[in-house]
């Protein structure tokens, strides 16, 4: 996933928290963005409706002409823009097409706003499930303040962003590198709805960064300081007794020269998520 697109305000607030790392294309979408086709840039028309949106997108192949691969497209529901997001998608057609769909804080939407990201939400998992894109990871912003803690008003988004990226982006660099031993096994082709996370060591609590119902098969990458992976021989067994699950799971372990230790965590499910909350 080493071309990011993000539409409207989120996707494209997500998409730039991506440029901090140089093996990253963005591409942006949004109807404030400064200029027209630049420095992959996409000043989109402004519509009054996720219908009309859909219905007016314009013609984005000369935009997307470099864009081949595997791809992680990133929106947000709540927007009305959101409505433009399968049109967008045609043109990415020849991709392998990710998606990072991003659920605000249903409460605090309208009547008319709800029913517009509930529509989203289903759309985008429903493609997903029928195979049509390889892979949708649903990220609730509630449940990344959780995870985080107390987050002060300036900035809050972007604190939650910055888990977000950190995340995707380790489990993408690990799906690069070499592991030092792993039992990985590719996902079920019908599991295609996915959200990430990580696991608290201290506390033996796996959080993910969204309420995942009916998971199928979990991933654990553990990031683990090297002289750690050389000395400790209690690691294995400390990794087999976390891993070890009813479901489906599988691990890999990468040495790091990082002080901490850290685990990133995949969760798959088949299942088309019901939540309304």
């Amino acid at each position: 996933m080493d071309t990011i697109i993000g539409l409207g305000q989120t996707g494209c607030n997500i998409a730039g928290a991506f440029a901090q790392h140089k093996q990253y294309k963005i591409y942006k979408i949004d109807h404030g963005l400064d200029g027209f086709r630049q420095d992959g840039n996409y000043k989109m028309p402004w519509q009054d409706s996720p219908e009309r949106y859909e219905k007016n997108c314009p013609d984005l192949n000369k935009f997307f002409k470099d864009v081949d691969g595997e791809i992680l497209f990133i929106v947000g529901g709540a927007g009305n823009i959101s409505g433009a997001s399968l049109s967008v998608l045609e043109h990415l057609q020849h991709c392998d097409i990710n998606v990072l769909y991003i659920r605000p804080e249903i409460e605090s939407l309208g009547a008319v706003k709800a029913k517009q990201e509930w529509a989203a939400f289903n759309i985008l998992q429903e493609y997903a499930r029928s195979g049509v894109f390889k892979r949708i990871y649903l990220v609730s912003n509630p449940y990344v303040e959780e995870h985080i803690g107390n987050i002060p008003v300036i900035g809050y988004f972007d604190k939650i962003n910055e888990m977000i990226v950190s995340c995707l982006h380790m489990i993408n660099v690990y799906n690069h590198n070499e592991s030092v031993i792993d039992t990985f096994f590719d996902p079920m082709d019908v599991c295609r709805i996915s959200t990430i996370g990580f696991y608290n060591e201290e506390t033996n609590e796996n959080r993910l960064l969204f309420p995942l119902d009916n998971i199928r098969e979990m991933r654990y990458y553990y990031a683990i300081n090297k002289e750690k992976l050389e000395n400790d021989g209690e690691v294995m067994k400390k990794i087999r007794e976390q891993t070890r699950d009813k479901i489906k799971t599988c691990y890999g372990v990468y040495a790091t020269n990082y002080e901490q230790d850290y685990v990133y965590t995949v969760a798959h499910t088949s299942l088309i998520q019901q939540q309304k909350k």
